[in-house]
């Protein structure tokens, strides 16, 4: 019999309807709110209200919603309201109901002047404790790496700097600012062009396009992918000086140093190797070499006299101590020009001027980062190091929006990039967490495992096997998809 016909017209009363069991048992948000408790952040700005007044919206909510707004790559917070008396499961992930009053989009405006970007970096290292606990970070090989962002502002609203500090001298001298504060900020003059909409972003050049925007250098951990270190600066900075507080923000996050460290080219620089040196690292990071002339003799067939200060050239002539060069922080050991024009090498070699050889001033450093590793084993460190860290940041463009800044300024670029990488970080979380095998799995595991070695398995086998245990045990427990 057919039934009747479906009519769209509403109801007075919905005395059987809970959001709860409006949102499938696969749904990503009901394992994220399983996994990730949100509510430290009461403590955590309870300070920043007063006890009187207005009463603001639950910090917990207004959380939730900055972290929506880039786990759903919602282009804006507007947008997000608009979408959220639409979405269920939203609602629900925000502790609201069908009737609720939507909030005003300038609430997480508001939430993030009033919190600041330190409020954003806790969070991040709330997720990633939850991480380190669950075993997700080995901490023994990382990834460091940079990825440009482009500001929220046109290329229309760059300027010469001159207007902007005319005006910014007229509203210093109409607030009556200090002195002292008019002299520290003239010790450091800005570049000479800026964007009017975003005064805090610089340009870059890479690949032969100019970028107006941000940076953010990033420390991915080999095991799983989880960051575990963001810094981000404007655009106008060296990749390559970052490299510091990325690894020291990793150790605090973490408790502990990376043992080894790989990067690209960009970080390759005598001061990180110095460095690494002394803190006991072993950094796997190309370096820019200069280029030799066809049919030239190299440097290294060059041999550097410690106790001389100079070099010995390969017909036992001496390169005494030159000068040294502060731009290039090398030193220049230079042969006599009558000496080269008398070798019998001289037309491989050099001119008639006399051969030249740099030293850069922490070039122990560079040698030594040169012999740490093998050929085969750098390369495979540096094919890993794509997968990992170029990885994170393919994620972080193609599912939340990583490329373009949402909001305007240094801080709240920072803020963004956090919010990100700790949504990146919960994903694996809940992702990796249901593939762990339980206690007694785990130790079955490990009986069938000694058991087959002891028959004389190959290692191999034995690896494709534990993989396949591990499959089987998370199969057992079925888990939301994020």
């Amino acid at each position: 019999m057919m039934g009747k016909r479906q009519t769209t017209e509403p109801k007075l009363f919905y005395t059987q309807l809970n959001l709860a069991d409006r949102v499938g048992p696969r749904n990503p948000l009901r394992a994220i709110a399983s996994a990730v408790d949100f509510s430290w952040i009461r403590q955590e700005v309870a300070d920043l209200y007063g006890t009187n007044g207005h009463e603001s919206i639950d910090p917990i909510v207004i959380l939730k919603l900055h972290f929506l707004l880039f786990f759903e790559n919602v282009p804006s917070a507007r947008l997000l309201m608009e979408r959220l008396s639409e979405r269920l499961d939203w609602l629900w992930f925000c502790g609201y109901d069908l009737d609720s009053t939507i909030p005003d989009h300038s609430v997480l405006s508001k939430a993030r002047r009033r919190w600041g970007r330190e409020v954003f970096a806790q969070f991040f290292r709330c997720v990633l404790e939850q991480c380190v606990a669950e075993g997700l970070v080995d901490g023994s090989v990382l990834h460091v790496d940079g990825s440009l962002i482009s500001a929220n502002a046109s290329m229309d609203s760059v300027g010469p700097r001159l207007e902007l500090l005319g005006g910014e001298l007229f509203d210093r001298l109409e607030e009556e600012e200090t002195q002292e504060e008019h002299d520290k900020d003239q010790e450091d003059p800005p570049p000479p062009k800026v964007s009017s909409t975003d005064p805090d972003a610089r340009f870059r050049r890479k690949n032969g396009k100019l970028t107006l925007g941000y940076q953010e250098v990033r420390a991915v951990d080999d095991k799983h992918g989880i960051i575990t270190a963001s810094v981000t600066v404007d655009a106008g900075q060296e990749e390559s000086h970052q490299m510091e507080p990325v690894l020291q923000q990793h150790e605090e996050n973490v408790g502990s140093a990376a043992r080894t460290v790989v990067a690209d080219k960009k970080f390759g620089t005598g001061e990180n190797y110095q460095q690494m040196r002394q803190d006991n690292q072993r950094p796997c990071i190309p370096h820019a070499k200069r280029t030799v002339h066809r049919g030239r003799i190299g440097a290294d067939q060059f041999t550097y006299l410690p106790e001389e200060d100079s070099y010995r050239c390969p017909q036992g002539q001496k390169l005494p101590y030159s000068s040294y060069s502060r731009s290039k922080r090398a030193h220049l050991y230079k042969a006599p020009a009558k000496v080269c024009r008398a070798c019998p090498l001289r037309a491989s070699c050099a001119g008639c001027r006399g051969r030249i050889i740099w030293r850069h001033q922490d070039q122990e450093a560079i040698e030594w980062a040169d012999d740490l590793w093998s050929r085969e084993h750098r390369r495979r460190l540096m094919r890993r190091r794509k997968h990992v860290v170029e990885g994170s940041f393919a994620d972080a463009t193609n599912h939340h929006g990583y490329k373009r800044a949402r909001w305007r300024g240094l801080g709240s670029v920072t803020m963004q990039n956090l919010l990100i990488a700790a949504i990146q970080n919960m994903r694996k979380l809940v992702r990796y967490a249901r593939k762990r095998p339980p206690a007694l799995a785990a130790r079955l595991n490990l009986a069938l495992h000694l058991t087959l070695a002891s028959k004389g398995a190959c290692q191999f086998c034995l690896k494709r096997f534990c993989r396949l245990m591990e499959g089987v045990w998370a199969l057992v427990q079925p888990q939301p998809a994020v």
